[in-house]
């Protein structure tokens, strides 16, 4: 499923699926953000923006404002929870601080755990049932459990 370019989490790669159809876009294009290529995530400033990428073999920085307007799929299956709306899911990657995974923890939610998703943000786990707002939810990734 697809998502914007600023919120796939540093060390993680994606496909770039779209760039806008303006100025902007043909600057982007111009940087290498071509669709069919592989973009990285490398860092991001200590407020989280800027963002550097890497693309095409050359580091770009690009503030959120830009990279929101670039489509992107993440690769090996994975989706943010925020993108998820039903089925039985394992958590792969947590985006967050020590206070962030304490939380998710009290809920059930950790690397490894698995989570079944009854409708959009509304999580079940072996803990109960919970609703997960839209930021949170942007910070967990899951990859579908086939098992």
């Amino acid at each position: 499923m697809a998502m914007s370019l600023s919120d796939v989490p540093v060390g993680f790669e994606a496909k770039i699926i779209s760039v806008p159809d303006d100025d902007v876009g043909s600057r982007l294009l111009s940087m290498g953000f071509v669709p069919g290529n592989s973009v990285k995530v490398i860092s991001c400033a200590p407020l989280g923006d800027p963002r550097v990428y890497m693309v095409m073999g050359k580091m770009v920085t690009l503030r959120n404002d830009e990279a929101k307007r670039i489509l992107v799929s993440v690769e090996n299956g994975m989706e943010p929870l925020s993108n998820v709306t039903d089925g039985i899911w394992r958590v792969v990657h947590l985006v967050g601080g020590r206070n962030f995974r304490e939380k998710l923890r009290s809920m059930g939610i950790d690397i490894g755990s698995t989570v079944k998703i009854v409708s959009k943000g509304v999580v079940e786990t072996n803990r109960g049932v919970f609703r997960i707002g839209l930021g949170m939810a942007r910070r967990i990734f899951l990859r579908r459990d086939d098992a």
